[in-house]
Protein backbone atom coordinates (compact mmCIF):
# COMPACT_ATOMS: atom_id res chain seq x y z
CA UNK A 1 0.00 0.00 0.00
CA UNK A 2 3.07 2.32 1.01
CA UNK A 3 4.26 1.78 -2.41
CA UNK A 4 1.49 1.91 -4.39
CA UNK A 5 0.38 5.78 -3.01
CA UNK A 6 4.21 6.66 -3.24
CA UNK A 7 3.83 6.21 -7.10
CA UNK A 8 0.60 8.30 -7.46
CA UNK A 9 0.95 12.08 -8.09
CA UNK A 10 0.09 14.40 -5.03
CA UNK A 11 -2.82 15.06 -6.30
CA UNK A 12 -4.05 11.07 -6.85
CA UNK A 13 -3.33 10.40 -3.51
CA UNK A 14 -5.83 9.41 -1.14
CA UNK A 15 -6.89 11.55 2.18
CA UNK A 16 -8.46 8.71 3.74
CA UNK A 17 -7.93 4.75 3.85
CA UNK A 18 -10.44 2.81 5.30
CA UNK A 19 -9.22 -0.79 7.11
CA UNK A 20 -11.47 -3.66 7.19
CA UNK A 21 -9.26 -5.72 8.95
CA UNK A 22 -8.45 -4.20 12.79
CA UNK A 23 -4.65 -6.54 12.36
CA UNK A 24 -3.62 -4.04 9.98
CA UNK A 25 -4.38 -0.94 11.11
CA UNK A 26 -0.86 -0.61 12.87
CA UNK A 27 0.97 -1.82 10.42
CA UNK A 28 -0.36 0.06 8.02
CA UNK A 29 0.02 3.36 10.42
CA UNK A 30 3.99 2.56 10.70
CA UNK A 31 4.12 2.63 6.99
CA UNK A 32 2.28 5.74 6.16
CA UNK A 33 4.61 7.76 8.25
CA UNK A 34 6.19 9.31 5.53
CA UNK A 35 1.98 10.96 4.64
CA UNK A 36 0.88 12.53 7.63
CA UNK A 37 -2.39 14.09 5.85
CA UNK A 38 -3.50 10.43 5.35
CA UNK A 39 -6.01 9.67 7.92
CA UNK A 40 -6.58 5.80 8.82
CA UNK A 41 -9.98 4.41 9.72
CA UNK A 42 -10.61 1.37 11.01
CA UNK A 43 -14.36 -0.14 10.10
CA UNK A 44 -16.47 -2.56 11.19
CA UNK A 45 -18.36 -3.76 8.26
CA UNK A 46 -17.08 -7.33 7.01
CA UNK A 47 -17.27 -6.42 3.43
CA UNK A 48 -16.61 -9.41 0.92
CA UNK A 49 -13.60 -8.13 -0.70
CA UNK A 50 -12.22 -11.59 -1.25
CA UNK A 51 -14.92 -13.22 -3.22
CA UNK A 52 -13.70 -10.75 -6.37
CA UNK A 53 -10.86 -13.83 -6.38
CA UNK A 54 -13.84 -15.92 -7.45
CA UNK A 55 -13.88 -14.01 -11.11
CA UNK A 56 -11.89 -15.45 -13.47
CA UNK A 57 -9.87 -12.80 -15.18
CA UNK A 58 -8.85 -12.42 -11.15
CA UNK A 59 -7.81 -15.47 -10.94
CA UNK A 60 -6.26 -16.58 -13.79
CA UNK A 61 -4.15 -13.59 -13.56
CA UNK A 62 -2.92 -15.16 -10.18
CA UNK A 63 -2.47 -18.69 -11.85
CA UNK A 64 -0.30 -17.29 -14.59
CA UNK A 65 1.71 -15.21 -12.73
CA UNK A 66 6.14 -16.16 -12.27
CA UNK A 67 6.80 -13.25 -10.15
CA UNK A 68 5.33 -10.58 -7.69
CA UNK A 69 3.90 -7.51 -9.17
CA UNK A 70 1.54 -4.87 -8.43
CA UNK A 71 -1.47 -4.34 -10.63
CA UNK A 72 -4.34 -2.04 -10.34
CA UNK A 73 -7.89 -2.81 -11.74
CA UNK A 74 -10.93 -0.42 -11.99
CA UNK A 75 -13.71 -2.81 -10.07
CA UNK A 76 -16.63 0.06 -11.69
CA UNK A 77 -15.51 -0.73 -14.94
CA UNK A 78 -17.34 2.35 -16.87
CA UNK A 79 -19.92 2.43 -14.55
CA UNK A 80 -19.74 5.96 -13.18
CA UNK A 81 -20.37 7.58 -16.72
CA UNK A 82 -24.01 6.73 -15.70
CA UNK A 83 -24.36 6.33 -11.96
CA UNK A 84 -22.80 8.07 -8.90
CA UNK A 85 -20.01 6.86 -7.11
CA UNK A 86 -22.57 5.70 -4.21
CA UNK A 87 -24.86 4.08 -6.15
CA UNK A 88 -21.66 1.68 -8.00
CA UNK A 89 -19.92 0.98 -4.64
CA UNK A 90 -23.55 -0.37 -3.66
CA UNK A 91 -23.70 -2.56 -6.55
CA UNK A 92 -20.11 -3.90 -6.21
CA UNK A 93 -20.66 -4.73 -2.66
CA UNK A 94 -24.21 -6.68 -3.77
CA UNK A 95 -22.03 -8.53 -6.51
CA UNK A 96 -18.92 -9.38 -4.02
CA UNK A 97 -21.51 -10.34 -1.30
CA UNK A 98 -23.41 -12.74 -3.54
CA UNK A 99 -20.34 -14.32 -4.92
CA UNK A 100 -19.28 -15.37 -1.51
CA UNK A 101 -23.10 -16.66 -0.60
CA UNK A 102 -23.00 -18.88 -4.38
CA UNK A 103 -20.87 -18.40 -6.77
CA UNK A 104 -22.51 -20.18 -9.53
CA UNK A 105 -26.16 -18.46 -8.93
CA UNK A 106 -24.49 -15.34 -8.96
CA UNK A 107 -22.17 -15.67 -12.16
CA UNK A 108 -25.61 -17.32 -13.85
CA UNK A 109 -27.44 -13.96 -12.69
CA UNK A 110 -24.76 -12.37 -14.50
CA UNK A 111 -24.78 -13.53 -17.33
CA UNK A 112 -27.76 -15.20 -18.14
CA UNK A 113 -27.20 -15.68 -22.07
CA UNK A 114 -24.46 -16.17 -24.65
CA UNK A 115 -25.22 -12.43 -25.85
CA UNK A 116 -24.25 -10.56 -22.68
CA UNK A 117 -20.41 -10.10 -22.99
CA UNK A 118 -18.01 -8.89 -20.62
CA UNK A 119 -15.50 -6.03 -22.62
CA UNK A 120 -11.33 -7.06 -22.46
CA UNK A 121 -10.64 -4.01 -20.35
CA UNK A 122 -13.69 -4.89 -18.20
CA UNK A 123 -14.37 -6.91 -15.57
CA UNK A 124 -17.94 -7.31 -14.97
CA UNK A 125 -20.62 -7.65 -18.03
CA UNK A 126 -21.92 -4.92 -20.10
CA UNK A 127 -25.35 -4.12 -19.22
CA UNK A 128 -27.73 -0.88 -19.58
CA UNK A 129 -28.71 0.40 -16.57
CA UNK A 130 -32.27 -1.00 -17.00
CA UNK A 131 -30.40 -4.60 -17.15
CA UNK A 132 -28.50 -3.60 -14.31
CA UNK A 133 -31.63 -2.68 -11.79
CA UNK A 134 -32.40 -6.36 -12.64
CA UNK A 135 -29.37 -7.88 -11.70
CA UNK A 136 -29.05 -5.84 -8.54
CA UNK A 137 -32.90 -7.09 -7.42
CA UNK A 138 -31.87 -10.76 -8.22
CA UNK A 139 -28.41 -10.19 -6.14
CA UNK A 140 -30.28 -8.67 -3.56
CA UNK A 141 -32.74 -11.58 -2.79
CA UNK A 142 -29.88 -13.79 -3.66
CA UNK A 143 -28.06 -12.37 -0.19
CA UNK A 144 -31.63 -12.46 1.71
CA UNK A 145 -32.65 -16.04 1.25
CA UNK A 146 -29.20 -17.02 1.95
CA UNK A 147 -29.04 -15.30 5.27
CA UNK A 148 -33.29 -16.72 6.43
CA UNK A 149 -32.04 -19.96 5.55
CA UNK A 150 -29.20 -20.10 7.71
CA UNK A 151 -31.00 -18.07 10.40
CA UNK A 152 -34.41 -19.33 10.35
CA UNK A 153 -35.80 -16.03 9.51
CA UNK A 154 -38.39 -15.20 7.36
CA UNK A 155 -36.80 -12.27 4.99
CA UNK A 156 -39.99 -10.67 4.06
CA UNK A 157 -40.41 -9.49 7.98
CA UNK A 158 -36.59 -7.90 7.90
CA UNK A 159 -36.85 -3.58 7.87
CA UNK A 160 -34.93 -1.86 5.13
CA UNK A 161 -32.09 -0.98 7.52
CA UNK A 162 -31.54 -4.63 8.75
CA UNK A 163 -31.55 -5.60 4.66
CA UNK A 164 -28.92 -2.85 4.19
CA UNK A 165 -26.92 -4.44 7.17
CA UNK A 166 -26.90 -7.61 6.30
CA UNK A 167 -25.73 -6.94 2.40
CA UNK A 168 -23.22 -4.45 4.10
CA UNK A 169 -21.76 -7.42 6.60
CA UNK A 170 -22.52 -6.19 9.94
CA UNK A 171 -23.10 -8.23 12.53
CA UNK A 172 -27.14 -8.52 13.73
CA UNK A 173 -28.15 -10.27 16.44
CA UNK A 174 -30.87 -13.66 16.24
CA UNK A 175 -34.25 -12.70 16.95
CA UNK A 176 -34.00 -14.74 19.81
CA UNK A 177 -31.48 -12.05 21.36
CA UNK A 178 -33.54 -9.06 20.18
CA UNK A 179 -36.58 -10.29 21.86
CA UNK A 180 -34.47 -11.18 25.33
CA UNK A 181 -33.02 -7.93 25.15
CA UNK A 182 -36.15 -6.30 24.38
CA UNK A 183 -37.91 -8.24 27.37
CA UNK A 184 -34.93 -7.24 29.97
CA UNK A 185 -35.62 -3.38 29.28
CA UNK A 186 -39.45 -4.06 29.82
CA UNK A 187 -38.34 -5.86 33.47
CA UNK A 188 -36.11 -2.74 33.90
CA UNK A 189 -38.91 -0.33 33.32
CA UNK A 190 -41.22 -2.13 35.44
CA UNK A 191 -38.77 -2.77 38.71
CA UNK A 192 -38.63 1.58 38.57
CA UNK A 193 -41.26 1.93 40.91
CA UNK A 194 -40.13 5.45 42.61
CA UNK A 195 -40.93 8.29 39.74
CA UNK A 196 -38.72 11.33 39.58
CA UNK A 197 -40.90 14.50 38.89
CA UNK A 198 -39.14 17.10 37.40
CA UNK A 199 -40.76 20.92 36.46
CA UNK A 200 -39.67 22.31 33.43
CA UNK A 201 -40.43 26.28 32.45
CA UNK A 202 -39.90 27.47 28.62
CA UNK A 203 -41.31 29.80 26.21
CA UNK A 204 -43.49 29.12 23.21
CA UNK A 205 -43.29 31.72 20.11
CA UNK A 206 -45.76 34.47 21.73
CA UNK A 207 -43.69 34.69 24.79
CA UNK A 208 -46.04 33.11 26.91
CA UNK A 209 -44.43 30.98 30.02
CA UNK A 210 -45.63 27.38 29.95
CA UNK A 211 -44.70 25.16 32.84
CA UNK A 212 -44.58 21.71 32.59
CA UNK A 213 -44.05 18.58 35.01
CA UNK A 214 -43.04 15.59 33.91
CA UNK A 215 -42.72 11.85 35.67
CA UNK A 216 -41.49 9.45 33.03
CA UNK A 217 -37.38 9.48 31.55
CA UNK A 218 -38.29 9.74 27.81
CA UNK A 219 -40.02 13.13 28.49
CA UNK A 220 -36.86 14.42 30.03
CA UNK A 221 -34.78 13.77 27.59
CA UNK A 222 -33.32 17.04 25.82
CA UNK A 223 -33.28 16.53 22.11
CA UNK A 224 -29.95 15.71 20.23
CA UNK A 225 -29.88 16.61 16.86
CA UNK A 226 -27.39 13.95 14.87
CA UNK A 227 -26.14 16.26 12.15
CA UNK A 228 -24.65 18.47 14.90
CA UNK A 229 -23.83 21.92 13.84
CA UNK A 230 -20.71 23.09 15.91
CA UNK A 231 -18.20 20.15 14.01
CA UNK A 232 -19.88 21.85 10.64
CA UNK A 233 -19.09 25.37 11.88
CA UNK A 234 -15.61 24.61 13.20
CA UNK A 235 -14.90 22.32 9.59
CA UNK A 236 -15.98 24.91 7.56
CA UNK A 237 -12.71 27.02 8.31
CA UNK A 238 -10.96 24.97 5.89
CA UNK A 239 -12.67 26.61 3.09
CA UNK A 240 -10.57 29.28 2.94
CA UNK A 241 -7.92 27.32 2.27
CA UNK A 242 -9.46 25.26 -0.34
CA UNK A 243 -10.72 28.32 -2.04
CA UNK A 244 -6.54 28.25 -3.63
CA UNK A 245 -6.86 25.37 -5.40
CA UNK A 246 -10.08 25.77 -7.58
CA UNK A 247 -9.93 23.37 -11.00
CA UNK A 248 -12.00 23.00 -14.06
CA UNK A 249 -12.69 20.27 -15.72
CA UNK A 250 -12.18 20.44 -19.66
CA UNK A 251 -14.36 17.40 -20.23
CA UNK A 252 -17.37 17.02 -22.20
CA UNK A 253 -17.52 21.02 -22.97
CA UNK A 254 -19.55 22.26 -25.87
CA UNK A 255 -17.51 25.05 -27.08
CA UNK A 256 -19.43 26.21 -30.18
CA UNK A 257 -21.90 29.19 -31.30
CA UNK A 258 -25.16 28.01 -29.64
CA UNK A 259 -22.85 27.90 -26.09
CA UNK A 260 -21.72 31.25 -24.27
CA UNK A 261 -18.33 31.39 -22.73
CA UNK A 262 -18.80 32.56 -18.50
CA UNK A 263 -15.70 34.64 -16.99
CA UNK A 264 -16.10 34.49 -13.63
CA UNK A 265 -14.24 36.68 -10.92
CA UNK A 266 -12.11 35.26 -8.89
CA UNK A 267 -12.23 37.35 -5.89
CA UNK A 268 -16.15 36.95 -5.72
CA UNK A 269 -15.76 32.91 -5.88
CA UNK A 270 -13.53 33.03 -3.00
CA UNK A 271 -15.79 34.73 -0.73
CA UNK A 272 -18.67 32.74 -1.68
CA UNK A 273 -16.35 29.64 -1.34
CA UNK A 274 -15.59 31.27 2.24
CA UNK A 275 -18.74 31.94 3.12
CA UNK A 276 -20.59 28.11 2.39
CA UNK A 277 -21.34 25.08 4.52
CA UNK A 278 -19.72 21.99 3.78
CA UNK A 279 -22.95 19.69 3.46
CA UNK A 280 -25.47 21.94 3.33
CA UNK A 281 -26.21 23.69 -0.19
CA UNK A 282 -26.00 27.23 -0.60
CA UNK A 283 -26.87 29.38 -3.65
CA UNK A 284 -26.57 33.18 -5.03
CA UNK A 285 -28.00 34.61 -8.19
CA UNK A 286 -25.25 35.46 -10.98
CA UNK A 287 -25.47 38.83 -13.02
CA UNK A 288 -23.24 39.98 -15.67
CA UNK A 289 -22.80 41.03 -19.05
CA UNK A 290 -20.84 40.73 -22.87
CA UNK A 291 -18.07 42.80 -23.45
CA UNK A 292 -18.76 45.21 -26.22
CA UNK A 293 -16.49 43.19 -29.03
CA UNK A 294 -17.58 39.87 -28.45
CA UNK A 295 -21.56 39.20 -27.80
CA UNK A 296 -20.68 35.30 -26.76
CA UNK A 297 -18.79 36.05 -23.48
CA UNK A 298 -20.46 36.69 -20.46
CA UNK A 299 -18.76 38.31 -17.88
CA UNK A 300 -19.96 37.42 -14.44
CA UNK A 301 -20.27 41.11 -12.18
CA UNK A 302 -22.17 40.42 -9.19
CA UNK A 303 -23.36 37.18 -6.95
CA UNK A 304 -26.72 38.41 -5.23
CA UNK A 305 -27.12 35.98 -2.44
CA UNK A 306 -30.68 35.99 -1.67
CA UNK A 307 -32.61 34.48 1.24
CA UNK A 308 -32.66 30.57 1.53
CA UNK A 309 -33.15 27.40 3.32
CA UNK A 310 -30.50 24.41 2.10
CA UNK A 311 -30.28 21.30 2.95
CA UNK A 312 -28.14 18.46 1.24
CA UNK A 313 -30.18 18.01 -2.28
CA UNK A 314 -31.37 21.08 -3.33
CA UNK A 315 -32.36 25.14 -2.25
CA UNK A 316 -35.63 26.53 -1.36
CA UNK A 317 -35.64 30.41 -2.97
CA UNK A 318 -37.59 32.92 -2.94
CA UNK A 319 -40.48 33.59 -5.85
CA UNK A 320 -39.49 36.77 -7.09
CA UNK A 321 -36.03 38.16 -8.41
CA UNK A 322 -33.69 40.65 -6.14
CA UNK A 323 -34.21 44.31 -6.70
CA UNK A 324 -31.67 46.79 -7.47
CA UNK A 325 -30.54 49.35 -9.26
CA UNK A 326 -27.43 47.71 -10.39
CA UNK A 327 -29.18 45.00 -11.64
CA UNK A 328 -31.29 46.51 -14.25
CA UNK A 329 -27.87 47.45 -15.90
CA UNK A 330 -27.06 44.02 -15.80
CA UNK A 331 -28.49 40.25 -17.55
CA UNK A 332 -29.48 37.44 -15.19
CA UNK A 333 -26.80 34.79 -16.25
CA UNK A 334 -28.34 32.16 -13.71
CA UNK A 335 -27.82 30.31 -10.34
CA UNK A 336 -24.50 29.26 -8.90
CA UNK A 337 -24.56 26.76 -5.80
CA UNK A 338 -22.48 24.73 -3.47
CA UNK A 339 -22.36 20.51 -4.00
CA UNK A 340 -21.09 18.31 -1.43
CA UNK A 341 -18.58 15.60 -3.14
CA UNK A 342 -17.41 15.07 -6.09
CA UNK A 343 -18.25 16.86 -9.42
CA UNK A 344 -20.93 15.05 -10.53
CA UNK A 345 -20.37 13.96 -14.20
CA UNK A 346 -24.01 15.21 -15.64
CA UNK A 347 -26.19 17.69 -14.50
CA UNK A 348 -28.78 16.29 -11.78
CA UNK A 349 -32.21 16.07 -11.83
CA UNK A 350 -32.88 18.48 -8.87
CA UNK A 351 -30.67 21.41 -11.08
CA UNK A 352 -32.61 20.68 -14.39
CA UNK A 353 -35.55 21.11 -12.06
CA UNK A 354 -34.70 24.15 -10.72
CA UNK A 355 -33.23 25.79 -13.87
CA UNK A 356 -36.50 25.13 -15.80
CA UNK A 357 -38.79 26.05 -13.36
CA UNK A 358 -36.63 29.03 -12.69
CA UNK A 359 -37.08 30.01 -16.39
CA UNK A 360 -40.54 28.88 -16.84
CA UNK A 361 -41.33 31.77 -14.30
CA UNK A 362 -39.21 35.09 -15.01
CA UNK A 363 -39.12 35.68 -18.36
CA UNK A 364 -35.64 37.45 -18.41
CA UNK A 365 -33.84 33.93 -17.57
CA UNK A 366 -33.24 32.57 -21.36
CA UNK A 367 -30.72 30.41 -22.80
CA UNK A 368 -27.78 32.59 -21.72
CA UNK A 369 -28.33 31.55 -18.21
CA UNK A 370 -26.42 28.15 -16.72
CA UNK A 371 -26.47 26.64 -13.46
CA UNK A 372 -22.58 26.65 -11.72
CA UNK A 373 -21.80 23.67 -9.51
CA UNK A 374 -19.40 24.64 -6.78
CA UNK A 375 -18.00 20.79 -5.73
CA UNK A 376 -16.17 20.62 -2.55
CA UNK A 377 -13.68 17.48 -3.11
CA UNK A 378 -11.08 16.37 -0.89
CA UNK A 379 -8.63 19.28 -0.22
CA UNK A 380 -9.81 21.40 -3.43
CA UNK A 381 -12.76 23.08 -5.24
CA UNK A 382 -14.33 21.61 -8.70
CA UNK A 383 -15.93 24.27 -11.19
CA UNK A 384 -18.31 23.44 -13.71
CA UNK A 385 -21.44 25.30 -15.09
CA UNK A 386 -24.06 23.51 -17.52
CA UNK A 387 -26.69 25.12 -19.98
CA UNK A 388 -30.18 23.29 -20.32
CA UNK A 389 -30.70 21.56 -23.50
CA UNK A 390 -35.23 22.39 -24.94
CA UNK A 391 -35.63 18.77 -23.84
CA UNK A 392 -34.21 19.52 -20.71
CA UNK A 393 -36.32 22.57 -19.77
CA UNK A 394 -39.42 20.48 -21.20
CA UNK A 395 -38.86 18.02 -18.95
CA UNK A 396 -37.45 19.86 -16.09
CA UNK A 397 -40.16 22.40 -16.08
CA UNK A 398 -43.13 19.89 -15.66
CA UNK A 399 -41.49 17.65 -13.22
CA UNK A 400 -43.29 17.50 -10.18
CA UNK A 401 -40.78 14.47 -8.43
CA UNK A 402 -38.29 17.02 -6.52
CA UNK A 403 -37.40 14.15 -4.05
CA UNK A 404 -36.56 11.69 -6.47
CA UNK A 405 -32.45 11.81 -7.40
CA UNK A 406 -33.82 9.53 -10.82
CA UNK A 407 -37.76 10.68 -11.41
CA UNK A 408 -39.27 9.37 -14.51
CA UNK A 409 -37.77 10.60 -17.63
CA UNK A 410 -35.09 11.60 -16.46
CA UNK A 411 -31.75 10.74 -18.75
CA UNK A 412 -27.93 11.81 -17.47
CA UNK A 413 -27.72 12.69 -21.51
CA UNK A 414 -29.42 15.51 -23.30
CA UNK A 415 -30.89 17.24 -20.72
CA UNK A 416 -27.74 19.70 -20.35
CA UNK A 417 -24.46 20.95 -21.89
CA UNK A 418 -21.58 21.36 -20.02
CA UNK A 419 -20.28 25.40 -21.09
CA UNK A 420 -16.72 26.94 -21.59
CA UNK A 421 -15.85 28.56 -18.19
CA UNK A 422 -13.24 30.81 -17.04
CA UNK A 423 -11.78 32.42 -13.98
CA UNK A 424 -10.54 36.12 -14.23
CA UNK A 425 -7.86 38.19 -11.61
CA UNK A 426 -7.98 40.88 -14.11
CA UNK A 427 -12.19 41.34 -13.68
CA UNK A 428 -13.60 42.28 -10.60
CA UNK A 429 -17.04 41.24 -9.04
CA UNK A 430 -18.94 42.70 -6.02
CA UNK A 431 -21.95 41.07 -3.81
CA UNK A 432 -25.69 42.32 -3.77
CA UNK A 433 -27.01 40.61 -0.02
CA UNK A 434 -30.56 41.45 1.50
CA UNK A 435 -31.06 44.68 3.19
CA UNK A 436 -31.24 43.23 6.59
CA UNK A 437 -27.73 41.37 5.81
CA UNK A 438 -29.54 37.91 6.64
CA UNK A 439 -29.36 35.51 3.79
CA UNK A 440 -29.43 31.57 5.26
CA UNK A 441 -32.63 30.79 6.87
CA UNK A 442 -31.30 27.23 7.49
CA UNK A 443 -31.17 28.08 11.36
CA UNK A 444 -35.24 29.62 11.83
CA UNK A 445 -36.51 28.09 8.72
CA UNK A 446 -40.07 29.62 10.20
CA UNK A 447 -39.00 32.97 9.31
CA UNK A 448 -38.57 32.28 5.67
CA UNK A 449 -42.14 31.89 5.36
CA UNK A 450 -42.40 35.49 5.93
CA UNK A 451 -40.06 36.58 3.02
CA UNK A 452 -40.12 34.14 0.69
CA UNK A 453 -43.37 35.61 -1.13
CA UNK A 454 -42.20 38.97 -0.86
CA UNK A 455 -40.14 41.22 -3.00
CA UNK A 456 -36.20 40.94 -2.32
CA UNK A 457 -34.38 44.15 -2.19
CA UNK A 458 -31.00 43.97 -2.00
CA UNK A 459 -28.03 46.50 -0.92
CA UNK A 460 -23.87 46.13 -2.06
CA UNK A 461 -22.23 44.49 0.79
CA UNK A 462 -19.91 41.66 2.08
CA UNK A 463 -22.36 39.02 2.71
CA UNK A 464 -21.26 37.09 6.40
CA UNK A 465 -20.67 33.52 6.35
CA UNK A 466 -23.26 30.54 6.72
CA UNK A 467 -23.12 30.15 10.93
CA UNK A 468 -22.42 34.09 11.54
CA UNK A 469 -24.87 35.03 15.03
CA UNK A 470 -26.99 37.24 12.55
CA UNK A 471 -28.15 34.03 10.71
CA UNK A 472 -28.98 31.84 14.54
CA UNK A 473 -30.01 33.82 16.74
CA UNK A 474 -31.98 31.33 18.97
CA UNK A 475 -28.58 30.17 19.49
CA UNK A 476 -28.36 33.05 21.58
CA UNK A 477 -31.28 33.15 23.06
CA UNK A 478 -30.04 31.37 26.15
CA UNK A 479 -27.79 34.16 27.18
CA UNK A 480 -30.03 37.07 26.99
CA UNK A 481 -32.46 35.00 29.45
CA UNK A 482 -29.80 35.30 32.13
CA UNK A 483 -31.97 35.78 35.52
CA UNK A 484 -29.03 34.72 37.97
CA UNK A 485 -28.60 37.38 40.28
CA UNK A 486 -24.60 36.86 40.79
CA UNK A 487 -24.47 37.82 36.90
CA UNK A 488 -22.36 41.28 36.77
CA UNK A 489 -24.54 43.41 34.10
CA UNK A 490 -22.58 46.53 34.81
CA UNK A 491 -20.64 47.86 31.71
CA UNK A 492 -17.05 48.79 32.95
CA UNK A 493 -15.76 50.51 30.64
CA UNK A 494 -19.12 53.10 29.90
Amino acid sequence: MAALIRSLPVEEQPKQLIVTRKGLLDPLEVHLLDFPNISIRASELQLPFQAAMKVEKLGDMILRATEPQMVLFNLYDDWLKTISSYTAFSRLILILRALHVNQDKTKLILRPDKTVITQEHHIWPSLTDEAWMQVEVQLRDLILNDYGRKNNVNTSSLTSSEVRDIILGMEISAPSMQRQQAAEIEKQQQEQQQLTAVTTKTQNVHGEDLIVTTTSQYEQQSFASRTEWRTRAIATQSLRVRANNIYINSDDIHDDENHFTYIMPKNILKRFIAIADLRVQVAGYLYGSSPPDNSQVKEIKTIVMIPQVGNTRDIQLPHQLPQHEYLAQLEPLGIIHTVSGNEPTYMPAADVTQHAQLMAAHASWDKKTVTMTVAFTPGSVSLSSWALTPAGYKWGAENKDKSNDQPQGFQTTGFADKCPLLLSDRIRGYFLVPEAGIWNYSFMGSNFGGVEKRPVHVKLDVPVGFYDEKHRPLHFRSFAELEDVWVDRTDNFE
